[in-house]
This record gives structure tokens, C-alpha cells and sequence, in this order.
């Protein structure tokens, strides 16, 4: 039961995060949820990613971008991670 629910959890937060990031450090505009989405990720997983992005190609830069979120989770703690959903979802 446990699993279903945390399964669930990391579907939610890897959809979210993946869609604020696809044009993050692009010239493409982000909407405004998709930009407070990428305010979550710490910035140190930010600056990672624009020191390895510096003078690479787009795709070089998406692929970045993913494993910049792949990261940012991958480092949360459980309980960061519900907190992190509750948030994100309007759950209180």
C-alpha cells in the first residue's frame, strides 16, 4: 500500500519537474507555475547544471536538464518528497 502511494508521489513530482524544466535556460518563455516549479530545485543542483551546459547544444542541454531533475529527486528524503507533492498539489 505504502509503495502504490510513494509510487504515485514520484510519478506526480517527475511529471511536474520535467515539464518546468524543458525550457528552463532556453529562449523559449516558461509560464509562471512552470517557473515557481524550478524555484523548488535547490540552487546547487542549478548551478551544477550551468557550469556542465556552457557551450553545449540544445540537446546536449535538455539532456542536462532531465538528469537535473532525475537529481534533484533522487537526493530528496521521503518525507521532503511528500511535503514537496502536498505543495505542489494544494494538499494541506
Amino acid at each position: 500500500k505504502m509503495e502504490v502511494a510513494e509510487s504515485a508521489i514520484l510519478d506526480n513530482l517527475m511529471d511536474k519537474l520535467v515539464r518546468a524544466v524543458l525550457y528552463y535556460d532556453t529562449d523559449v518563455r516558461q509560464d509562471t507555475i512552470d517557473k515557481r516549479v524550478v524555484s523548488f530545485i535547490s540552487d546547487n543542483y542549478k548551478n551544477a547544471y550551468k557550469l556542465r551546459a556552457e557551450g553545449k547544444s540544445e540537446a546536449e542541454k535538455l539532456y542536462l536538464r532531465l538528469l537535473l531533475v532525475t537529481d534533484y529527486v533522487c537526493g530528496m528524503t521521503d518525507s521532503y518528497a511528500k511535503r514537496l507533492y502536498q505543495e505542489m498539489n494544494g494538499i494541506i
